[in-house]
């Protein structure tokens, strides 16, 4: 999962196999699935109340009660969902049309009784974006992260994350899937499963176990699509705008091509993904619509939700990490993921991987590509120390953290993955690039690790160190030891020496820009509902350039409501922003609504960079960033 940074900036400042069958859903007939296939259908056409009807029909079934389940959680969240919260009027039915006993066992599951007779279930799901409030990383909350959650808009756009929708029977997790899904005319599907009906109102989708099922997301919308193909890889987007209408698949085509070009050539022969969908969701931004901006990766298809602000450049952030995890966790995965529990999740120790040197791969492929200059790297991850150092603590043990990252507790250092984890997976590159003399790093790690353990065959979570340590050096070893298990704080300038790096002190724009050195300029009422502008000391040069004034009472952003209970909808329009952006920020002063209109001015603040200084170590530092 990738995080946009704002959200993770706001959360610490203001308190991320198709089988051979083709039946369509018009030859699914009741009673009990052949083959041991597990048959669901899902009705889109005939929308009830904002609720999409569900039949799940098992296979044979040999014991006195089966039970039924929703994922309490799904991989790449790290947080506690529970699904089950938003099935109504759940019912097991007989061949004969009569109703079997159902006792409901807690959130996620319901005890059918009889379960021989079982013919089929049937249920009403209701969608998250309708009830989201709040950050859904913070400790205490069970906010579905919106890219990980579901959408029913009735005639216009269904976002199916399935396991929203499909659940599994007992023992029968493992079991084929065929999904059959009712859908308008006008609206087309897409989705990394290939479709095995014709008809332009039924999609047939089969998929090898449940799990598969989850990690093949699909949205249903007005066909604004484009796709591409990269070295045999088809490429397909679909992007869901429905209020800026300059936001189209098109429009974030180019950049999306090369950049996923460039990631193709950085990965060479690792990566042999048929077929990649990139789902986009952009919210209108009320209450009853999607907050958590970010996306949520899958093995062969990102699911994404932005703002109507969003750029073209926005979507390539995003997704240049979630392109990554094709290599892990597909390709490199501990038993943990494989054999995911979805409702008593044991949570591997490796997210140091699987997140880590995810983002890590996203920032150096685009250097070692050209896309971004050398300083613009450094830059990068120099901000990331910076973030990490003052969002987290500097003695946390990844591994731990990794292992009990539903506590609620732990849950809150979660973000730091995106941080930390980077920079802990630029030092394990630069300590085999000079272990090796430039010419291994840990792309070659892990693209040994694919070839050992590959997508069907996980490791032991408990032997990755010392098969990493095996195929690396025992300095790899002993840093993975002392930084990332045992948790010590790290001197990130000892590790940039050994490629000539040095500390400099260098001037960076202000993330948020109602943020200066850590102090907020406005203020948000909960209890009226208020955004207010808190500009005495006149210090801060964004209030300054739009002719904001002292308690004048924010409505909008560049067109973007402001939600008192979101913080992205407060502060997601004035982060990240480049000087001279176009604002028009709508106020109400002394008691008159009006509307400002400026160009962005930032404030400057004081941060520590990295910077080339020793020619010595030119060609390791080329091979590092370059080879």
């Amino acid at each position: 999962m990738k995080k946009n940074g704002a959200v993770l900036f706001f959360s610490a400042l203001i308190l991320a196999a198709v089988l051979t069958a083709c039946s369509s859903v018009q030859t699914v007939t009741a009673g009990n699935s052949s083959n041991n296939t597990v048959i669901v259908i899902i009705d889109l056409v005939n929308v009830n109340n904002d609720k999409v009807m569900v039949t799940v029909k098992p296979s044979t079934i040999n014991s006195e009660t089966i039970t039924y389940q929703l994922p309490a959680i799904i991989p790449g969240t790290y947080a506690i969902s529970d699904y089950g919260r938003f099935v109504d009027d759940f019912s097991a039915i007989d061949n004969k049309g009569n109703a079997l006993t159902v006792t409901k066992r807690d959130v996620n599951t319901w005890v059918i009784h009889n379960a021989p007779q079982l013919a089929q279930v049937k249920y009403y799901v209701n969608d998250t974006y309708d009830c989201e409030v709040g950050d859904a990383f913070l400790s205490d909350n069970k906010t579905i992260f919106s890219p990980a959650g579901t959408n029913i808009l009735a005639d216009k756009q269904f976002m199916l994350n399935m396991a929203g929708f499909v659940g599994y029977f007992e023992n029968q997790k493992n079991y084929p899937y065929q999904v059959n899904i009712n859908h308008p005319a006008d609206l087309i599907g897409t989705t990394a499963m290939n479709d095995l009906d014709v008809s332009n109102v039924n999609d047939v989708f089969n998929v090898t176990r449940y799990a598969d099922l989850v990690d093949s997301p699909v949205m249903y919308a007005a066909p604004d699509t484009a796709s591409f193909t990269v070295d045999d890889m088809k490429v397909v987007l679909h992007v869901y705008s429905p209020i800026n209408k300059e936001i189209t698949a098109n429009y974030l085509l180019p950049d999306l091509k090369k950049m996923i070009t460039a990631q193709k050539n950085f990965l060479g022969n690792i990566n042999h993904t048929p077929k990649y969908a990139i789902l986009v969701y952009v919210t209108a931004g009320g209450k009853d619509d999607a907050s958590g901006i970010g996306a949520l990766e899958h093995n062969t298809s990102t699911t994404a939700v932005f703002m109507q602000t969003m750029q073209s450049e926005d979507l390539i952030h995003v997704i240049s990490h979630e392109f990554f995890h094709t290599l892990t966790p597909l390709n490199v995965h501990s038993k943990e993921i494989q054999d995911f529990d979805f409702n008593n999740p044991k949570m591997s120790a490796h997210l140091w991987m699987y997140e880590g040197i995810t983002e890590y791969f996203a920032n150096l492929f685009q250097v070692n590509q050209g896309l971004i200059s050398e300083d613009e790297f450094f830059n990068t991850m120099s901000l990331k120390e910076f973030n990490a150092h003052r969002m987290f603590p500097a003695n946390i043990s990844f591994t731990e953290m990794s292992k009990n990252v539903l506590n609620p507790e732990v849950k809150k250092l979660y973000p730091n993955v995106y941080q930390k984890g980077a920079l802990l997976a630029m030092c394990i590159d630069i300590i085999i690039r000079d272990k090796s003399n430039g010419e291994r790093g840990v792309l070659d790690m892990m693209a040994r690790l694919s070839k050992k353990y590959g997508p069907d065959k996980p490791f032991e979570d408990s032997e990755l160190i010392s098969e990493v340590t095996n195929i690396t050096y025992p300095e790899v070893g002993d840093f993975i030891q002392k930084y990332i298990v045992n948790g010590e704080p790290v001197d990130y300038s000892q590790t940039l020496k050994l490629v000539g790096l040095d500390k400099i002190n260098i001037k960076r724009s202000v993330e948020i820009a109602f943020i200066v050195d850590n102090k907020p300029y406005i203020k948000i009422d909960t209890t009226d509902h208020k955004v207010l502008v808190s500009a005495l000391d006149g210090q801060n040069e964004f209030i300054n350039s739009i002719g904001l004034q002292d308690n004048d009472q924010m409505l909008e952003i560049n067109g973007q409501l402001l939600d008192t209970s979101d913080l992205i909808s407060v502060l997601g329009g004035v982060y990240n922003l480049k000087e001279g952006t176009p604002m028009v920020i709508k106020v109400i002063r002394n008691g008159q609504e009006m509307e400002l209109r400026g160009n962005a001015k930032l404030n400057l603040v004081d941060s520590p960079g990295y910077k080339f200084v020793d020619q010595s170590k030119k060609d390791l530092k080329d091979k590092w960033l370059k080879n």
